[in-house]
């Protein structure tokens, strides 16, 4: 991809996100490899001035690993009322965000690694909005790029004790307007949540990347996708970690410019 292309479809997908539109259909498939799609995402984070705060990942089975930065920008407190509610169009997920306060290895990270550089974990929602026009339907290069569908993040107080809760087996449950939609046990994509993060740092390391302390991680669904309503108050409480709540703005106050 060359220098022209590049600057054309990082300012579409800037202007996708400030809108919450779909960039075209021919954009999409000017994105033919990985290495195009991570620098597509370095170069949004400079075209919106924005800070990395955290990260997300995918391991589909029989595909490597995929990552996305998620940005200060986007990132909000728990409690927030959501007043664009295009940043949760293609619904929202209850995660657990671990937050790295030591350095982990670069390369051949593990479970204990990860173990001891966690500080803190964190009830979260993940909001997602694709920019796509095949949305999470979209070859996984393009779904890069577009930072995967990330549209913000929601987080709950930090939970520091939580060496001797068994992350990958927690109870969680998800309210909607005090209505109880999911009540289940684990559930985690990877299994472990701290087995996703020494993924992620591994592939970070083969980009010449890590993870900054400060940072967190999203390490998966626990619930699948729930789709909101405007209007809805959506509340998820891990147990033994904390809740996290976010009320979705009755009416939109932007408009989707899909193409």
């Amino acid at each position: 991809m060359n220098e022209n292309t590049q600057a054309r479809l990082t300012r579409e997908f800037a202007e996708a996100r400030r809108t919450n539109g779909v960039i075209s259909a021919p954009a999409a498939e000017s994105v033919y490899d990985f290495v195009d799609a991570y620098g597509l995402q370095e170069n949004l984070r400079a075209e919106l001035d924005t800070t990395v705060v955290g990260w997300k990942l995918a391991a589909p089975p029989a595909s490597e690993v995929i990552s996305a930065p998620l940005f200060d920008t986007s990132c909000f407190d728990s409690e927030a009322v959501l007043e664009v509610t295009g940043l949760l169009r293609d619904g929202v997920e209850c995660e657990l965000a671990l937050r790295i306060d030591h350095p982990l290895p670069l390369g051949g990270c593990t479970r204990e690694d990860v173990m001891a550089a966690v500080g803190a974990v964190m009830p979260a929602f993940e909001l997602l909005s694709s920019r796509l026009p095949a949305k999470f339907a979209s070859p996984r290069q393009q779904i890069v790029a577009d930072c995967m569908g990330n549209g913000a993040v929601v987080l709950g107080a930090p939970r520091v004790d939580w060496r001797t809760l068994d992350l990958a087996q927690l109870k969680v449950s998800l309210w909607a307007d005090d209505v109880l939609v999911i009540d289940k046990h684990g559930g985690n994509p990877f299994g472990d949540p701290l087995l996703a993060v020494a993924l992620l740092a591994n592939h970070l390391a083969l980009r010449g990347q890590s993870l900054g302390l400060g940072t967190f991680v999203l390490a998966g669904s626990h619930t699948g996708v729930h789709r909101a309503r405007p209007g809805e108050r959506l509340r998820c409480v891990f147990e033994g970690i904390g809740e996290v709540a976010l009320q979705v703005r009755e009416t939109v106050l932007t408009t989707s410019k899909e193409n």
